[in-house]
């Protein structure tokens, strides 16, 4: 009788052990299919340029250089008159180019500006585009140099670009009659030196 009894407890344990044995085995395939899984998944190449925002480059043109403070022209004021003329796209006739230094007081960083001085049927009219100054001290303008225009009324013999610190921030008129007055528009950026061939090539 106790023969029979023990004989039947071992047959359950041996029956408990295969069922352990194959949940066992079971458990290990699921872990090894999900590790393979997660393996593969992290594997996966990314698309080059996804999420990558492409750098623009800098599309500066050397114009002239800060030589002890005063400015030496490397490409002839001349040869940028034509693309001011352009620039203005109203029929304004460019007859002066010039740099100017902006600096309010000793403490501000200077800025530099090309200035395309005009007239357009008897008025008054100016173009200022910031300049970019390099650790060379070499003045070069970019597409994204800030451009401001000045328009003067009838009455107006000529227009100053006014600032504060180091920025352009508006336009008054040499005269103080109330009907001469001179409109100041800006812009972000500009297409003054757009395919233009500067006989200086020098970046």
């Amino acid at each position: 009788m106790a023969d029979n009894s023990f004989t039947r407890l071992l047959s359950c344990l041996a029956g408990t052990r295969h069922i352990t044995l194959f949940m066992f085995i079971l458990l290990l395939a699921g872990g090894c299919t999900s590790r393979e899984v997660i393996r593969e998944e992290s594997e996966v190449p990314m698309e080059e340029g996804v999420g990558e925002v492409p750098e623009v480059p800098y599309d500066g043109q050397l114009l002239a250089q800060v030589v002890f403070e005063k400015v030496e022209y490397i490409v002839p004021q001349q040869e940028l008159m034509q693309p001011f003329m352009r620039e203005f796209g109203d029929g304004t006739v460019i007859d002066q180019v010039m740099i100017r230094k902006v600096q309010e007081t000793k403490e501000d960083e200077p800025v530099y500006y090309l200035v395309g001085l005009g007239i357009r049927n008897g008025a008054f009219r100016s173009m200022a585009l910031a300049l970019d100054l390099a650790a060379d001290n070499s003045l070069y303008l970019s597409s994204k140099g800030a451009k401001h225009i000045c328009r003067a009324s009838i009455g107006c013999n000529f227009c100053f670009f006014t600032f504060s610190g180091n920025k352009i921030t508006g336009c008054e008129c040499d005269s103080r009659a109330t009907e001469n007055n001179c409109s100041h528009k800006f812009s972000e950026g500009n297409t003054l030196l757009q395919d233009v061939q500067l006989s200086n090539q020098r970046r």
